[in-house]
């Protein structure tokens, strides 16, 4: 072991970004992956996948998106952008190597893995949000005869064409999915919504959404937070009529909602639904061979069933008591977004990178948070050596 090496677990964003500042930094580092590519959960999105927040802040520290991308990029360009990342900063990544433990020691980490076995000063966990799909128990799946697959393993439309679609799971990823699917799918594709739905404009009043927040920064928070909460779930004039004809809530802020799903940018669903192509329907209440009950009390044919319904973060090696938060984050020093601090709480020398989405979105959220793991282990080696080199002092003394 390196006496004051670190250990980065994942290759994408958060992996990339932390890697980025640690060699600014001059700390040595080991970064592994379990996939065979850089940023794999990015490499396998469905096409369709675009991203909230704008370009301009959606990008690793030292470089920028080209500008040949779209304002709002797809998932397709984050890759691109992504990998030639890793190339252009010449990170050396060891693929195929999956984290199966880390456990403290009295001044290290033990970490094994399914290649070797050592221990480093530092752990950065930098899994990040997508490589841990959530998939809940349906009732009555055991006697479901159709398909039922996870948001994270659909990849093109045409695949189901002809097929009656449910979707369960009404955030980013549902819309999309099911936009996508109206085209080719038999119609409707119906989408199960539980609690209410936020559609909100790319552009309110003609600037994207990250902009509004760049340029009401310099503001008082109480003054901010009521303006772009406005700004933010602006939506559009025909959605109270379809409110009214699916029995649906959009909410209207932050305060008044009931669901925790990020909001819905653009128009698309709403066109999908006015066109007949997607229709909302009320929770899934019990699965049949090939149909499924909902809470309606309607019966809905569904040959396949599709769950958009998150992840959970992967941390299932780590091998000591500890806490997490609502989502299942490793507890940190402090949750505010506002601090970046990544350091796990009671456990010195394990960070978390990728925590949030919220404000300007997760990669400037990633820029903050790699930055500080890597300025708090430069600190930690730094009061190390101090105190390596006053030992012999007091030994003599």
């Amino acid at each position: 072991m390196a006496a004051d090496e670190t250990l980065i677990i994942g290759a994408g964003p958060a992996g990339l970004a932390s890697a980025h500042y640690l060699k600014r930094f001059g700390l040595p580092f080991r970064m592994v992956d379990k996939a065979d590519r850089v940023a794999s959960t990015w490499a396998s999105l469905y096409p369709s996948l675009q991203l909230n927040t704008a370009r301009f802040v959606s990008h690793l520290p030292g470089r920028r998106m080209p500008l040949r991308y779209k304002l709002y990029p797809m998932g397709s360009q984050l890759y691109e952008y992504l990998v030639d990342y890793a190339r252009r900063e010449r990170f050396e990544i060891e693929f195929g190597v999956e984290v199966k433990r880390v456990a403290p020691t009295d001044n290290s980490w033990h970490v094994e893995t399914s290649a070797w076995t050592d221990d480093f000063q530092n752990v950065i966990i930098a899994s990040g949000r997508f490589s841990n799909p959530y998939i809940p128990d349906l009732p009555g799946q055991e006697n479901y005869t159709g398909d039922i697959l996870h948001a994270s393993q659909y990849r093109r439309a045409a695949d189901f064409a002809g097929q009656h679609i449910l979707i369960v799971g009404s955030g980013p990823s549902g819309a999309d999915i099911a936009v996508e699917l109206g085209e080719t799918a038999a119609r409707p594709v119906r989408l199960v919504v539980r609690s209410d739905l936020v559609i909100a404009r790319r552009f309110p009043l003609g600037l994207p959404e990250t902009a509004w927040r760049i340029l009401l920064r310099p503001l008082p928070k109480r003054l901010t937070k009521p303006i772009m909460d406005k700004l933010s779930y602006m939506g559009y004039p025909d959605m109270p009529e379809i409110a009214r004809r699916y029995g649906l809530k959009f909410a209207p802020n932050r305060v008044d909602r009931a669901g925790s799903s990020a909001p819905l940018r653009g128009r698309e669903l709403i066109d999908a639904i006015k066109a007949g192509k997607v229709q909302p329907v009320r929770a899934l209440v019990h699965l049949h061979e090939r149909c499924a009950d909902l809470a309606d009390g309607s019966t809905v044919p569904a040959d396949v069933v599709i769950l958009c319904t998150g992840y959970r973060p992967a941390i299932s090696y780590l091998d000591f008591p500890y806490e997490v938060d609502r989502d299942g984050w490793l507890k940190r020093i402090s949750d505010k977004i506002e601090d970046s601090v990544t350091e796990a709480a009671d456990y010195p020398g394990l960070y978390q990178v990728g925590r949030y989405y919220r404000g300007l979105g997760p990669l400037h959220n990633i820029r903050a948070e790699a930055k500080d793991a890597a300025l708090r282990i430069r600190a930690r080696q730094q009061q190390t050596m101090t105190r390596g080199s006053a030992q012999p002092e007091s030994e003599s003394a």
